[in-house]
């Protein structure tokens, strides 16, 4: 934890009756820490004029320390992310009102997440581009602008000079070759 970040069990300062009776041994627990630039847009008034952040936690485990539920509560951060790349390669819209299909739909939208996965791991450095949204990695390496022609009994793939991300993707395909054939 930083140490301008703090953490707090405020369940005995709220009204929490109504609460309580549904959700037996609930704690709400208060996170204070500094207003960083990336969250700013979503802020309050209050928050951007002190230039902290709150985050309410509400949980009914009773046992652990304040410190390490907050922290757990943090480590599902990625799962988070994981739902919004999902719902970016077709979750988030079922193609018909038959059960099966949707099914089906989603199995497939999965497995496209692995294979984005897979290929970000294998293929791309560490750094902007593996961490990048999927319709980032869409606009800059999977629908580029280019022509395949034939020619000497092969296949020629000829992208464009000026594209900015050309490099880029000669060298996911250089990374992507160079893995061993799975025997």
């Amino acid at each position: 934890m930083l140490e301008d970040t703090f953490v707090a069990d405020i369940t005995g300062l709220l009204d929490l009756q109504e609460w309580t009776g549904k959700i037996p041994g609930l704690r709400i627990i208060l996170r204070d820490e500094p207003l960083y630039p990336r969250y700013r847009k979503r802020a309050t008034e209050r928050e951007k004029r002190l230039g902290r952040r709150y985050q309410l936690i509400a949980t009914s485990t009773r046992a652990g320390q304040i410190a390490w539920l907050d922290a757990r509560h943090r480590s599902h951060v990625h799962v988070e992310n994981d739902v919004k790349q999902a719902k970016a390669l077709g979750l988030n819209r079922w193609p018909s009102r038959h059960w099966a299909i949707n099914v089906a739909w989603t199995q497939i939208v999965a497995l496209a997440a692995n294979l984005l996965a897979c290929f970000r791991h294998l293929a791309l450095p560490a750094g902007e581009l593996r961490e990048a949204a999927p319709k980032l990695l869409r606009f800059r390496l999977l629908h580029v602008p280019a022509r395949l022609t034939r020619g000497q009994r092969k296949r020629w793939l000829h992208l464009r000079a000026d594209w900015p991300w050309t490099a880029d993707l000669i060298n996911a395909w250089h990374a992507a070759r160079a893995l061993p054939i799975p025997t």
